[in-house]
């Protein structure tokens, strides 16, 4: 499976970038300057084990990279749909991501995302980020929107569907109820 190799070398572009994250957003900068102490080696190879190696199916994108889009999507609040929106349109998960365009589908993220849940990686991965922050002192780590850890695990609504996010799946429900309130109202 192939790893995420993001580049530490930081472009003239990136540090504009992070220069102006320094006063807003902060955990982009610090995701961006530790992405590759985050997702070590060894992290790395913990990802990879939630995979089975047959050779089938499409090829996998790096689950480091999916991760990393998972801490992005929480710190934001954003759906998946957002999320994948977001790796095209905005430059501050291009820097922290490492690439242009969409490196993944909504679909992929949300089969990530239930696949990080179903081998407890999901809570590897926050401890992972937050021991750094930590350790750094770089970001203040108790400044981690509480909502992050939420939005992360989403296991109650693991397997509703392939390509449904959570904001579209609360929608649903919500309109469910009140179809359900105006019925019994009349």
């Amino acid at each position: 499976m192939e790893r995420w190799r993001p580049s530490q070398t930081v472009t003239k572009q990136e540090q504009f970038i992070l220069k102006r994250l320094e006063k807003k957003r902060k955990l982009f900068g610090f995701l961006r300057k530790h992405r590759h102490e985050i997702f070590d080696d060894e992290f790395q190879a913990e990802l990879e084990a939630m995979y089975r190696d047959t050779g089938a199916g499409k090829k996998p994108v790096p689950p480091a990279l999916l991760a990393m889009a998972l801490v992005l999507q929480g710190y934001l609040g954003m759906s998946d749909s957002d999320a994948v929106e977001a790796t095209v349109l905005d430059l501050r998960w291009q820097l922290v991501l490492d690439c242009l365009g969409a490196p993944f589908s909504q679909g992929a993220l949300q089969a990530f995302r239930e696949r990080l849940i179903a081998h407890d990686m999901d809570r590897r991965l926050l401890e992972q980020t937050i021991d750094l922050a930590r350790a750094t002192n770089e970001f203040d780590w108790k400044k981690l929107p509480k909502t992050l850890r939420v939005a992360i695990d989403s296991s109650p609504l693991e397997g509703a569907g392939r390509v449904q996010d959570t904001i579209n799946l609360l929608a649903h429900a919500g309109r469910k109820v009140v179809e359900c309130a105006a019925e019994l109202l009349g």
